[in-house]
């Protein structure tokens, strides 16, 4: 996870995953980080963007970079956001879990999920990003697999494979809890997570919400 500044002052977040355990998938990490910074510090980063370009390019980038630095099995699940000076957002996906939606004025979440490909892979020709309209207060939650497929043994039941805690269940915890201060908001995922079944990967939030213009 990572949070930079463009060169004319609007942000962007993401939360990268990668895939597989131990020693190389933390120096593969750092190398994505490295080369995520560097691309969206160029100094022309967002010239002539449409506002989502930056995004597509990042992820073509990374897709590009990730194969001749990694094992071959290797790959990052990716998810970015957009947040500029005048309001405007966006987000792009890469075979990432769904990015949450939480509607201040609505009082209502929607889950977003784009079929796409992870990075790192494939030859894949573009990664497409998208127009994300949030409004003040609204809330943008984005959480690794490692939080949605802890699993929760059902015995009673004879359930071997067990229950996982599921996007379900993180939709209703934010939808309850929407209204907390993000640190708070983010302990008190965590603790319901780690409370339900044991860590088996790495459990990461990316927390964003609007505040008014």
């Amino acid at each position: 996870m990572d949070v930079v500044e463009l060169p004319g002052g609007d942000t962007v977040a993401y939360l990268a995953d990668i895939a597989g355990h131990g020693l190389q998938a933390g120096i593969l990490m750092g190398m994505l980080k490295t080369a995520a910074r560097t691309a969206l510090t160029d100094g022309n980063a967002a010239d002539g963007d449409d506002g989502s370009a930056v995004l597509s390019q990042l992820m073509q980038r990374l897709n590009l970079v990730l194969p001749q630095v990694k094992e071959a099995h290797m790959y990052a699940t990716f998810t970015s956001l957009r947040l500029n000076l005048d309001g405007q957002s966006f987000f792009g996906m890469a075979a990432s879990p769904p990015l949450l939606h939480w509607s201040a004025a609505q009082r209502s979440i929607v889950s977003i999920e784009e079929q796409q490909f992870p990075l790192g892979l494939l030859p894949v020709p573009e990664f497409p990003a998208s127009r994300l309209t949030l409004e003040a207060g609204d809330l943008v939650v984005i959480a690794t697999d490692g939080i949605l497929e802890v699993n929760a043994r059902e015995r009673s039941k004879g359930d071997e494979a067990g229950v996982e805690f599921g996007s379900g269940a993180l939709e209703k915890l934010v939808s309850e809890q929407a209204g907390l201060p993000l640190p708070e908001l983010a302990a008190s995922i965590l603790k319901k997570v780690r409370s339900y079944g044991k860590q088996l990967d790495d459990q990461t939030l990316l927390l964003v919400r609007r505040r008014a213009v």
